[in-house]
């Protein structure tokens, strides 16, 4: 069983599409909550960049192949919905008929770097595609505004220390547009606030660390701030303290006697300014 959880997308940033082709046996495949199980002839799409599940019931036959997204979108530039798409024996039958002789060839296949068989594989799966009715391939656009949203809340993580990140770097990177993306953000104050308020937690969380050991310029530089006086501004703004002495307050409270809840007290203050 593959289980490949928002972690393992923000890990691993591996961004395919992937088919997987059921020639025998049974194969459950799809978005977690929302699996379907093939039957033999029909293929499973799925978007690496989303969490999925593929589980091997019994002993399956299965072809798989990856596409890369940028020569997918040359063909299929919007994939919205995508994700979790199974096609049906008779549309997959092309794309079946071209991955089956695939596997059937008798010696290696030569090299192929101007990529004919990857384009291929793509033109015969739009063609596949545009047989089933978006209604019954799709997610529901609620449920795939929160794929998108998480997809973009993972990739904003695994960047965040990146001062150039913004909302045009998001949706290159995520396969979006930036007016989806704005929307995503929309209860959060937009998509700079987002990002901005992603550093200034973690910032905190790493000075209230009694652990963490690192300058506060380092701390700044790690969290993606542009500069010590933007960050110093912005951490003051929202939790009552420059970062400087908000980390000496807490480090004053943690030798008094009462240390629990001087430190409870200072933390709880600049929780307080986030509502």
């Amino acid at each position: 069983m593959q289980n490949r959880t928002w972690a393992c997308v923000g890990r691993h940033g591996f961004d395919h599409i992937t088919l997987h082709l059921l020639r025998a046996g049974d194969f459950v495949s799809g978005p977690p909550g929302a699996e379907r199980r093939l039957q033999p002839g029909e293929i499973a799409v799925l978007d690496t960049s989303f969490p999925h599940v593929s589980q091997l019931r019994t002993h399956a036959d299965i072809v798989t192949v990856q596409l890369a997204r940028v020569d997918v979108q040359e063909v299929l530039p919007d994939l919205t919905g995508i994700h979790g798409a199974v096609l049906s024996a008779d549309a997959s039958r092309l794309v079946a008929g071209l991955l089956g002789s695939l596997t059937q060839t008798p010696t290696p296949l030569p090299a192929d770097p101007t990529g004919h068989i990857a384009s291929a594989t793509i033109n015969l799966l739009g063609l596949a595609l545009k047989s089933v009715p978006a209604s019954s391939r799709t997610l529901s656009t609620e449920a795939a505004d929160i794929l998108r949203r998480r997809r973009a809340q993972a990739f904003i993580t695994a960047q965040l220390s990146d001062p150039r990140l913004d909302a045009e770097t998001i949706a290159a990177g995520i396969g979006s547009s930036r007016s989806v993306l704005y929307r995503l953000f929309s209860a959060d104050g937009g998509v700079r606030r987002f990002i901005q308020q992603q550093r200034l937690n973690g910032l905190r969380r790493a000075l209230s660390n009694p652990d963490e050991e690192r300058g506060i310029s380092r701390l700044v530089y790690e969290y993606g701030f542009s500069s010590d006086s933007h960050c110093n501004r912005a951490f003051a703004a929202t939790f009552g303290l420059p970062p400087g002495q908000f980390r000496v307050e807490l480090r004053r409270a943690r030798t008094n006697d009462n240390m629990q809840a001087g430190v409870e007290d200072i933390l709880l203050r600049s929780t307080r300014t986030l509502y």
